[in-house]
């Protein structure tokens, strides 16, 4: 169904869902806004209109990603209390947006100032990350059991051990040791309740 002049939201969901389709087959080099226009049945000029660089599109797209972990991994942070479990979900569930969006930009380029980008897709991407990050705090805040611990060096600990897993196993390296993902993330999960001293 082709989208009405004038409808500008659909026209920009049709914009995204192009960008999305093409990241997916093809990864972010082939984020060319003439392709994504040819997606999504418009002029590039138009593309221009809703996204002014190529940045602003991916990050568009990296927040709205990560709001949907977000949305994923909510009730599994609010009601599991197997923390074994917790970790193995949270971290598959990365593991499947890393896929697409990890590799390319990540969210501390953007803070820096080393990606050009138009301020509401950056802060748009920081909110999502902001979303993300807050929603493991309280996780580790309900779970933990050593009070000593600081639940914000926990999260680092955590998040910095997911982004090597899904880094790890979305690149050429997964094929230099035999263990699986599944394997290997329950064996992290295991290794990190042991040292911080949570109940599994």
């Amino acid at each position: 169904m082709v989208t009405k002049w004038g409808d500008r939201e659909t026209r920009r969901r049709d914009i995204v869902a192009a960008g999305q389709r093409l990241l997916i087959e093809s990864g972010y080099a082939s984020l060319q806004m003439r392709d994504v226009a040819k997606g999504a049945g418009i002029s590039p000029g138009t593309v221009y209109t809703y996204f002014p660089t190529k940045e602003a599109l991916y990050a568009t797209l990296y927040a709205e990603r990560l709001e949907e972990f977000v949305e994923k991994i909510e009730p599994l942070c609010t009601d599991t209390h197997n923390p074994e479990d917790l970790f193995v979900a949270v971290a598959t569930e990365y593991l499947e947006m890393y896929r697409v969006y990890g590799r390319e930009l990540t969210i501390w380029a953007v803070l820096g100032g080393e990606v050009e980008m138009d301020d509401q897709a950056g802060a748009q991407l920081i909110l999502a990350a902001a979303r993300a990050y807050d929603t493991i705090l309280h996780t580790v805040e309900r779970l933990r059991l050593d009070e000593a611990d600081d639940p914000a060096m926990v999260v680092t600990v955590l998040w910095s051990t997911i982004t090597g897993l899904a880094d790890h196993f979305t690149s050429v390296r997964q094929h230099l040791h035999p263990q699986n993902w599944d394997e290997t993330v329950r064996f992290a999960a295991r290794k990190l309740i042991t040292g911080t001293g949570t109940p599994g």
